[in-house]
């Protein structure tokens, strides 16, 4: 399932009712005007499920954001938002607690108690909705309605964040059958960064210590002399701890750079038809000419000059 909501082509004065319905509709929540609010309200909502996870991202001008405890009666949703700061921060009440985000942090929170949650400007949303019954077993009981603010900058928080961001990445190409073992894994770090032990879930570990990986290296395809000693004393890791991390993946260190790369080429190639293509080469960290020739060739089946040929008589059929 798949839909976009946008007050974009609703007519101003409505534009705040309207948003408030499309959110008690798809979500069980409401909205509620700030004092300061001003006109026109803006707001868009992209909601996405597969398998088990339902996920939603928002983009929405200031606006305060209530689950009361007569709508939780009506929508049970049996799930925690597992929910992650990407705008300026948010004040968020719930059952009776309070914590403030920052950008960055990762809240997991009951999603069948009442809440409320304040922005500090625009929302800037990224949630995943998870069922109750594959959190639960690695949650430790406290008594209490589930809420957990992670900073999502150290340790297994980070790693839990990075898991995140990859799943965000890659939701497209992920099955309905293979999101439930993805699920299974980030409810494990999940467990592991509220406090469960980590030896008792060393594969969840190693798949968030991959996509760490996975991250920083995206971030450091345009460098030269990118190595596995760089990325792995960058990660506080051993040079083995990083091939061993890529071994199950059917993939090495090497060759994944190598595919990354190549694919920010072929991207750059039909961004731009006209950017010289050992611009592009060089830009994106190989050193040779000849050696990016060779392995887009093998890549691709092609030539990059073949490749934007392709492009041009496809634009024109």
């Amino acid at each position: 399932m798949r839909l976009h909501i946008s007050t974009d082509d609703v007519p101003e004065r409505e534009r705040f009712d309207n948003w408030d319905a499309m959110l008690d509709g798809t979500l069980g929540m409401h909205a509620r005007p700030l004092a300061d609010s001003r006109e026109p309200f803006q707001a868009n909502l992209s909601v996405s499920s597969t398998g088990p996870l339902f996920s939603l991202t928002m983009e929405a001008d200031g606006h305060c954001i209530v689950r009361d405890t007569a709508t939780v009666a009506q929508r049970h949703l049996n799930a925690y938002w597992v929910y992650r700061e990407v705008g300026a921060g948010a004040r968020i009440t719930h059952a009776g607690d309070e914590v403030v985000t920052t950008t960055g942090n990762l809240i997991i929170a009951d999603a069948d108690v009442p809440c409320e949650i304040r922005p500090m400007g625009r929302y800037g949303h990224s949630v995943l909705l998870v069922p109750k019954p594959a959190l639960d077993p690695y949650l430790r009981a406290s008594g209490r309605p589930v809420l957990a603010l992670l900073s999502g900058l150290n340790g297994v928080e980070a790693l839990a964040s990075g898991y995140l961001d990859a799943l965000a990445r890659n939701w497209d190409g992920i099955g309905a059958e293979s999101m439930g073992m993805v699920a299974d894994t980030l409810c494990r770090l999940i467990g592991v960064a509220c406090g469960a032990a980590a030896a008792n879930h060393p594969d969840a570990v190693r798949a968030g210590r991959l996509a760490e990986a996975k991250r920083l290296i995206d971030r450091s395809l345009t460098v030269p002399d990118l190595s596995a000693t760089w990325i792995a004393t960058s990660l506080g890791i051993s040079v083995r701890m990083l091939h061993l991390l890529f071994e199950p993946t059917g993939s090495s260190f090497a060759r994944y750079v190598l595919r990354r790369r190549l694919e920010e080429c072929r991207t750059a190639l039909l961004a731009d038809p006209t950017r010289p293509v050992i611009d592009i080469a060089f830009a994106w960290g190989f050193g040779s000419l000849s050696s990016f020739y060779r392995a887009f060739q093998r890549a691709f089946d092609m030539a990059p000059s073949d490749l934007r040929e392709a492009s041009r008589n496809a634009r024109s059929a």
